[in-house]
């Protein structure tokens, strides 16, 4: 079977942690993009690719290049997605699709000019057998009418940049954590006619490391146990003013009464102790521990059980495989640009409605 060949645009944290591996797995890694040139130098060799640079247009020019990855900060997306569809190139786009409405409808409206497959992330609802299985437990009536659906995200923040804390980079956990939540929502449930939403900023300054230590991490050394590197034992010492919000809950609500919570953050600092997921029915509950496990509990009144899921996947992995699939037989991305216009003035409106 043919390769399909990658340029990736921004190869920071989530770039070597995720997505160039697999790329260089399953696909043809002809180009890394990054504005420090030394990054893409370094994710270059760490991940065989071709070539790198550090202008873009040098990636939507190239003639071998059939999928550009677009991985840069959230105030970047639009700009580049509108680039990538101009030059004829098909798209995945990280979270989330844009941060403001205007930049959205450029976004659809050159993906529909240009003929050309966009991906839009979060695809994880679609990646995850947890999701699914939740679903098919809805639709065949298992726990009854949804009435309260609960799901939690957390962590203590980024510290490899300092554009997560700055509202006017389109920074904060609405856009960066709470998005995952709302493309769960919209899974399950379908579009909800209200939306609500509570913010606040808890630290007015975090630290961040030094960009040079960003760099440098770019290395085999830091890869070699094949696992995420999250920069342990590196003390951040840059201070960051933080104008984005780092707490965040968003209520959505349906027309039957249904009521969608959404908790993100950047101050759940030791580890997280409420479920991922919290589904409650008029016949019975769904709790997810952990939805990166494979296990659903399933409480009704007369029974309680444990439902093992299938194989969990990385949700990056399943896109990569999903925009070949799809340029290999033509098809429709699934997590298309309709997709990610739904979420996305979900989250313009929540992070209006906190300001």
């Amino acid at each position: 079977m043919k390769k399909v060949n990658f340029g990736v645009i921004g190869s920071g944290n989530v770039a070597n942690n995720y997505y160039l591996p697999y790329i260089s797995k399953v696909a043809n890694l002809v180009v890394v993009c990054d504005k420090i040139l030394e990054r893409a130098k370094r994710s270059a060799n760490l991940w065989n690719a071709k070539r790198y640079c550090s202008d873009p247009e040098k990636v939507f020019s190239a003639h071998d290049v059939d999928v550009v990855v677009i991985l840069t900060p959230h105030n970047s997306h639009a700009e580049l997605a509108v680039r990538a569809a101009e030059s004829g190139k098909h798209f995945i786009l990280q979270k989330p699709m844009a941060t403001n409405t205007k930049d959205l409808k450029g976004i659809i409206s050159a993906v529909e000019k240009y003929d050309v497959k966009a991906l839009i992330e979060p695809s994880e609802p679609f990646a995850s057998p947890i999701m699914r299985e939740i679903k098919r437990l809805l639709e065949n009536g298992e726990i009854g009418d949804p009435c309260l659906y609960m799901t939690y995200i957390g962590h203590s923040g980024p510290i490899w940049s300092d554009w997560f804390f700055k509202v006017e980079k389109g920074g904060g956990v609405i856009y960066d954590l709470a998005v995952y939540g709302v493309a769960d929502s919209l899974y399950l449930f379908g579009e909800p006619y209200k939306v609500n939403a509570s913010a606040s900023i808890v630290l007015r300054q975090r630290c961040v490391l030094r960009s040079e230590e960003h760099t440098m991490t770019i290395a085999p050394e830091y890869y070699k146990k094949g696992r995420p590197m999250y920069y342990y034992g590196m003390k951040p010492s840059v201070p960051v003013n933080v104008t984005a919000f780092d707490n965040a809950v968003l209520t959505l609500t349906y027309d039957n009464g249904l009521l969608c919570t959404i908790f993100a953050n950047y101050v759940t600092f030791i580890r997280q102790e409420m479920p991922s997921i919290q589904l409650y029915g008029s016949k019975g509950n769904v709790i997810v521990i952990n939805k990166y496990r494979r296990e659903i509990k399933l409480v009704k009144k007369e029974e309680e059980k444990s439902i093992k899921v299938g194989i969990l996947r990385p949700y990056y992995e399943w896109s990569i495989d999903h925009i070949i699939e799809c340029i290999l037989k033509d098809l429709d991305p699934l997590p298309s640009v309709e997709w990610g216009r739904k979420i996305t003035e979900i989250l313009i409106r929540a992070n209006n409605m906190s300001c």
